[in-house]
C-alpha cells in the first residue's frame, strides 16, 4: 500500500470557489467587528466628556449607539464568526489545523475577552442610568480595553498567515516568534486607525437620527468628536499602511504591484478620498450630517474598502495559507524542525499525488487511457481549486480563460510543465507537486475542458472500465 498522506476531503464550490464564501462572511465579520471595537473607544471618550462635563444628553446618544452594536455588529458578528470557522475549516482544515496547534492558547485568550465583551455590552446597556456614573464609566473602559484586545490577539494570527516575518520561528517554533511577527504592529496599528473611521461614520449616522431629541449643543458636540476621530483615523491608517507595505514579503510586494488590479487600488483610494471628505465636511458643519449620506458612506466602507482589502491581503499571501509551509492546496511545503513537521513533497513527487490521497477514489489512484480526464480532473480540484474555477469559465481565475484555445493536451502539458516548476513557478504559485503521468493527466482534463467551451460538471464519476477492474481483483 502507498504511504497516505493525512488529506481531508475537498470542499469545491462550482464556479464561486470556497475562498468567494469565505470572504463574504469574513467581510460581513469584519465590518461588524471593526465597528464594534472602534465604537467601544469612543463611546468610553463620550462617556468620559460626559461626566466631566456634565452633560447627561450624550448617554442619551450613547445608549442609542449601544443599542445600535447589540442589534448590529453583536447579532451579526456572532453568527459570521462561527461561519468564518466552520467555512474555512472545510474549505482548508489542515491550514487551520497549523494555525490552532500553533496559536491554541492565544486563541483561547481570545475568546475570553470576546465573552467579556459581549458580557460587558449588555452591561452597559442595561445598566446605564441605573448605577452611578462613576462606576459605569469604569464598566465602559473596560469594555473598550477587552474589545480591542480582540483585535490586538487576532491580528497576530492575521499577520503570521501573511508570513511569520521572522525565519528563527521555523528552528525555534516560540509562540512568541510568530506572534510578533515582522509586519504585526503595523498591522494592528493600521487596522486601529481604520476603525475609527469606520466608528465615526455610523456615529453620525446615529446623531443625525438623534438631532430632533437633544440640544444644538450636545448634538454639535458628538458631531465634531466622531469627525475629528473619523479624520484621524483615515489620515493615521493611510500612514501606517505605508509602514505595513514596507514589511511585506518580497512574494507580496511582486503580486501588489503586477497581479492585483490597479481598479482594486482605484477603488480604495477614492473611498478614502471620499470618507476623508465627508468627515472634513461634518466637522467645518454640523449641518452637512445627513442619514441618506452617511450611511451610504457606511455601506460603501463595506463594498470598495472592506472587500477589496480583504481580497487583496488573501491575495498577497498566496501561495501559503499558513505561516509560509502550508500551501494553499493543503500540501506541507516547508520543514518545520522545531515543531517536528516534515516537508510532504518529496513523498507526493515519489508516490503520486492521488495515490497518497486517502479520499481519491481507487479507480483514479493509478492513471490509465480511459481514465485520465477523470484523474485531470481530480488533480485541478485538488491542488487548483483554492484559487482557480477549474470546471467554468467565470468566477475566480477560470481555467477556461487562463487556457483559452489550447484544446491540445500536448500543448498544454509542455506548457505546465515548463511553468510549474520549482525555478520557474510564479511566486504566488505552488509548483505542481506529483507524478510526470498526473501532470499530463491534468493537462488532458484541461484540454478537454477548453474543447469543451470551458464549463463541464465537477462531479467525478469512475470510468466504467477502472471500476470493473477494481471490482474483479
Amino acid at each position: 500500500m502507498e504511504h497516505l498522506i493525512g488529506f481531508y476531503p475537498m470542499w469545491y464550490v462550482p464556479s464561486v470557489g470556497s475562498a468567494t464564501v469565505i470572504a463574504i462572511i469574513a467581510t460581513i465579520h469584519v465590518l461588524a467587528s471593526h465597528t464594534s471595537v472602534g465604537a467601544s473607544i469612543l463611546l468610553a471618550y463620550l462617556a468620559t466628556k460626559a461626566h466631566r462635563e456634565n452633560q447627561p444628553q450624550i448617554y442619551d446618544y450613547i445608549k442609542k449607539y449601544l443599542l445600535a452594536l447589540l442589534v448590529f455588529s453583536y447579532v451579526s458578528g456572532s453568527i459570521t464568526g462561527p461561519g468564518i470557522w466552520f467555512s474555512a475549516t472545510v474549505a482548508n482544515p489542515r491550514g487551520i489545523s497549523a494555525l490552532i496547534h500553533n496559536f491554541v492558547w492565544v486563541w483561547a485568550a481570545e475568546w475570553i475577552w470576546f465573552v467579556a465583551e459581549v458580557t460587558l455590552v449588555y452591561i452597559l446597556y442595561y445598566t446605564l442610568g441605573r448605577i452611578d456614573q462613576k462606576s459605569w464609566l469604569r464598566l465602559a473602559w473596560t469594555f473598550a480595553i477587552g474589545s480591542w484586545a480582540t483585535m490586538y490577539i487576532i491580528v497576530g494570527i492575521l499577520s503570521f498567515m501573511l508570513s511569520p516575518g521572522h525565519e528563527k520561528w521555523f528552528t525555534t517554533g516560540n509562540i512568541l516568534d510568530a506572534f510578533y511577527n515582522k509586519n504585526y504592529f503595523p498591522h494592528l496599528f493600521m487596522r486601529s486607525a481604520y476603525m475609527f473611521a469606520i466608528a465615526g461614520t455610523i456615529g453620525l449616522v446615529i446623531a443625525s437620527l438623534m438631532k430632533k431629541d437633544i440640544s444644538e449643543k450636545v448634538y454639535k458636540d458628538i458631531v465634531k468628536t466622531m469627525s475629528y476621530w473619523g479624520i484621524g483615523g483615515v489620515i493615521l491608517g493611510s500612514v501606517f499602511f505605508g509602514w505595513y507595505f514596507s514589511t511585506l514579503p518580497e512574494r507580496s510586494i511582486a503580486m501588489l504591484t503586477s497581479i492585483v488590479p490597479t481598479w482594486y487600488y482605484a477603488l480604495i483610494f477614492a473611498l478614502l478620498l471620499l470618507v476623508l471628505a465627508h468627515f472634513v465636511l461634518t466637522a467645518i458643519s454640523p449641518r452637512f450630517v445627513k442619514v441618506h449620506t452617511a450611511y451610504p458612506v457606511y455601506l460603501l466602507i463595506f463594498f470598495l474598502g472592506i472587500y477589496p482589502e480583504e481580497k487583496i491581503r488573501e491575495t498577497i499571501r498566496k501561495p501559503y495559507i499558513a505561516g509560509e509551509f502550508v500551501w494553499v492546496n493543503q500540501v506541507i511545503a516547508k520543514d518545520v524542525p522545531a515543531k517536528g513537521i516534515k516537508s510532504e513533497v518529496p513523498t507526493i513527487q515519489q508516490a503520486g499525488f492521488l495515490a497518497v490521497n486517502p479520499f481519491v477514489p481507487e479507480g483514479l489512484k493509478r492513471i490509465t487511457p480511459e481514465n485520465e480526464i477523470m484523474a485531470g480532473k481530480a488533480i485541478a480540484i485538488l491542488q487548483c481549486s483554492g484559487c482557480h474555477n477549474v470546471t467554468g469559465n467565470s468566477g475566480l481565475r477560470p481555467f477556461a480563460k487562463k487556457f483559452e484555445g489550447m484544446t491540445d493536451k500536448n500543448a498544454v502539458y509542455n506548457f505546465l510543465a515548463n511553468y510549474l516548476t520549482p525555478e520557474n513557478h510564479p511566486p504566488y504559485m505552488p509548483y505542481f507537486v506529483g507524478k510526470d503521468e498526473e501532470l499530463r493527466a491534468l493537462s488532458a482534463y484541461v484540454a478537454d475542458l477548453v474543447s469543451k467551451g470551458g464549463r463541464v460538471s465537477a462531479r467525478i464519476e469512475v470510468p466504467a472500465q477502472n471500476q470493473a477492474r477494481i471490482d474483479g481483483r
